[in-house]
């Protein structure tokens, strides 16, 4: 999809999309007894190419030539990640094939108008690309644009997938100490080079929304009103719509444009969840009075707007029937007046994805309402096939299996707490409560936890329902969860007294917890504090859950006390397991 200026265009015709194979070899390993690494090797996105938000062709300079502590990824011009004369050569990676470009072997695809409005129009270009017998490299280019790819698994192959979360900073994060959002996107498209991705996982928070609180004039002022009747009971204007919507087009078009954010958009595949953020921070988890309020069901109907547009290329009336990749949900949620948008698709032919919408329905004692668990769990029944479906990929925005966090939740909720709310919302105690309700800062997240008392017996139904899958389909279940800005790995398996190994366990589920791939870590002492929470609980009586020791050095590699939880910026590659074509582990 593209955006496109109404007033900096031309509409004779729609935009044509020229599709193309484009054999490039990739780069081999390199060999194993080298006491240095070739520099091709180091950062082999440099020198590739990159469309400027404008169409110009842009190319990725090198590592070494940026400037350090400073955010680059909004700068299109020579001073920041890229430029427009080549500053470095890309490493070779010609083909004995030639591409289909030079052999007139085409396909144009026409833009579809699918959606104007503000003096923009958005164009979806539908392909579809037949699987050949091995991975191939599909390249295309917009009108006379520059030509760049992606690439698709060959016929009976599982895709390998990149996942990701946390994809932003909070208001309090100046960027320029993390060298802005890029320095791990970069990562992702160096990895990309070597061994590519045919599909990049959004956990939720692609995009940070919550700079509304300070670059509006109308929803600022809302968020600065002290009486309780009068914020709860402001109506939701034209006016303020009309603001809101704005800054939503123009903060998604900037962000997804960006950096190598931007970037990886253009050549890898994108399947997005959603979470607080992407719509305003703790939405869904403040109470009821503040929920239903005019404001924010305004904001959250502008929200989803933009989320379907931007992360889902669609509008929200398309249908189940339009798009059989959708899980709708059973009726509108209460506080988002919209049918939840869950996904389930096949990421191969064994593998599985169920994408859960978990922010549409959402309120403080409901995740997904009973009425579409339903729906989800006769999806599965019907959809996975017992012997060809061996896993089931399942994204939740915040992870399942994670140190409770019980002891901050009774203490921030008690009466105790009461005169310092009070303190709070004059302002003297600066971030301590939160714009919006007055209620204590952090706590919005703990509620977000399944942990949370609120959530904590869906949270256990929802277990034994993926237990009881995986045993009738004979499917593994690998849980995906983002949220919370540290790398760890929990795990549900039956109780170790009886004797069941692994790989015959149906109650075994991991849940790889990958966060922030952008937004900044929480201190070593938090996670400390954490990890000192860890225990192995019982979910059930045939149930047991604990973190794994996944990381006994840190990023430098010193080894950690702390070997449970890893603060520190990071992505997920996920790859099937192929003794032939898996590199041996690390020292």
């Amino acid at each position: 999809m593209i955006v496109t200026i109404d007033s900096k265009s031309r509409y004779d015709a729609a935009p044509t999309l020229r599709l193309f194979k484009q054999p490039l070899d990739l780069l081999p390993p390199p060999p194993a007894e080298l006491e240095e690494v070739p520099a091709e090797y180091v950062d082999p996105v440099a020198g590739q190419v990159k469309m400027s938000r404008v169409g110009k062709t842009l190319f990725v300079r090198p590592a070494e030539e940026l400037e350090e502590h400073v955010d680059l990824s909004r700068r299109e011009d020579d001073s920041g990640l890229f430029a427009e004369t080549r500053t470095a050569p890309a490493y070779e990676r010609s083909s004995a094939s030639a591409d289909g470009e030079q052999l007139g072997k085409v396909r144009e695809v026409r833009g579809e108008r699918l959606y104007a409005e503000r003096g923009v129009t958005f164009w979806k270009f539908n392909i579809e690309v037949e699987l050949g017998a091995i991975q191939q490299r599909i390249a295309y280019r917009i009108n006379r644009g520059p030509a760049m790819g992606f690439y698709v698994p060959g016929r009976g192959e599982n895709m390998n997938i990149m996942f990701h979360s946390c994809n932003g900073f909070s208001l309090a994060i100046d960027s320029n100490e993390f060298g802005g959002p890029d320095p791990l996107w970069r990562d992702v498209l160096n990895s990309h080079q070597t061994r590519p991705f045919h599909v990049m996982l959004g956990g939720g928070d692609q995009i940070y929304m919550d700079a509304a609180t300070r670059q509006t004039t109308l929803f600022k002022q809302w968020t600065e009103l002290k009486n309780p009747h009068h914020k709860n009971h402001a109506p939701f204007t034209r006016e303020m719509q009309e603001e809101l919507e704005v800054f939503y087009l123009n903060r998604y078009a900037m962000w997804f444009s960006a950096g190598f954010f931007g970037m990886a958009n253009s050549q890898i595949p994108m399947v997005n969840i959603w979470d607080d953020h992407d719509i305003m921070d703790g939405f869904g988890s403040y109470p009821d009075h503040t929920m239903s309020s005019p404001v924010f069901t305004g904001v959250g109907a502008v929200a989803f707007k933009y989320y379907m547009l931007f992360q889902h290329q669609t509008i929200p009336e398309e249908t189940e029937a339009q798009e059989p990749s959708w899980l709708l949900g059973a009726q509108p949620g209460p506080y988002i007046h919209q049918k939840s948008r869950s996904v389930f698709m096949n990421l191969g032919p064994s593998v599985a994805f169920l994408g859960l919408d978990c922010r549409t329905e959402r309120a403080r004692d409901e995740i997904i309402s009973a009425d579409t668990w339903e729906r989800v769990f006769d999806r599965l029944e019907r959809d996975l096939v017992k012997g060809e479906t061996k896993h089931l990929v399942v994204l939740l925005g915040v992870p399942i299996a994670y140190p409770r966090l019980n002891f901050l939740e009774n203490v921030l909720t008690s009466r105790a707490m009461d005169p310092l709310k009070m303190i709070g919302r004059t302002g003297m105690l600066g971030g301590f409560v939160n714009k919006f309700d007055g209620g204590v800062e952090i706590l919005d997240d703990l509620d977000d936890h399944w942990t949370a008392k609120h959530h904590k017996d869906e949270r256990n139904w929802f277990v034994q329902e993926l237990q009881r899958v995986a045993a009738v389909k004979s499917v593994r279940v690998t849980l995906l969860g983002g949220d919370v800005h540290l790398a760890a790995v929990g795990q549900f398996f039956s109780p170790r007294k009886m004797g069941i190994p692994k790989d015959r366990d149906h109650r075994y589920m991991p849940n790889i917890c990958s966060s922030a791939i952008v937004n900044s870590p929480p201190g070593d002492m938090l996670a400390d504090v954490l990890n000192k929470r860890n225990k192995v609980h019982h979910l059930d009586e045939l149930t047991d859950e604990d973190m794994i020791a996944m990381f006994p050095t840190d990023v430098d590699g010193k080894p950690r006390n702390n070997k449970r939880l890893l603060p520190r910026r990071n992505w997920c590659s996920i790859r099937e397991y192929l003794p032939s074509d898996t590199p041996p582990p690390s020292p």
